[in-house]
């Protein structure tokens, strides 16, 4: 009777030890194949999120200045053109000369975007009959015309509406110094056209 309670006490023993087996590997297979799916959902999710940061607009930096209402600098999204440039600076001036502007170009990152004023004819006319240049040879800027402002280096059509309008709207330059308040000209090119121009 006693040998039959201890051969029932070890089938008991092993039923115990294989329970505890199986279990344990139900559940590290389960736990294996739950870390995978979990590894692959994550993995899945990668590209929506790459793809969502990929349709974020790329912001281009622009200085718009000129015959405008709010010359600054503006941040406008890629592929924008010159029209939305004029636009986000306030809109352009009674003045501005719009027919040179090629309004449909789109902007370039870092650019400077001069929008030119009006010539008035009077002005130039005026120049022309007091002349402008000097027996020196050199350009009086503030009887210049157009095209004599445009045969300085650095100085093309813009630049020269410029010239003309600042005369108009501020009077006569005191010092040749005085050019680099115009829109569009820095110090840059005074250093090329300050040995050519003159004020009287």
């Amino acid at each position: 009777m006693e040998a039959m309670n201890d051969f029932t006490l070890k089938q008991w023993i092993i039923v115990v030890i294989l329970v505890a087996v199986v279990t344990f590997g139900i559940g590290f297979i389960f736990g294996k194949n739950y870390g995978l799916q979990h590894a692959l959902v994550e993995t899945n999710k990668e590209p929506i999120l790459t793809s969502q940061s990929s349709q974020e607009p790329t912001l281009m930096t622009i200085y718009v200045t000129g015959a405008v209402k709010n010359p600054d600098v503006y941040k406008l999204n890629e592929g924008s053109i010159i029209k939305d440039a004029i636009n986000i600076a306030g809109g352009p001036l009674d003045n501005a000369d719009l027919v040179s502007v090629n309004l449909a170009r789109k902007i370039q990152d870092g650019e400077e975007i001069i929008v030119p004023f009006k010539v008035d004819n009077n002005i130039t006319n005026e120049s022309n009959n007091n002349g402008s240049t000097a027996k020196n040879g050199k350009i009086n800027i503030n009887t210049a015309s157009l095209s004599e402002l445009e045969s300085l280096p650095g100085i093309g059509e813009v630049k020269a509406n410029a010239i003309i309008n600042y005369r108009k709207s501020n009077g006569l330059f005191k010092d040749i110094k005085d050019i680099v308040n115009v829109s569009g000209i820095g110090e840059k090119t005074f250093d090329m056209i300050k040995d050519l121009i003159c004020i009287n």
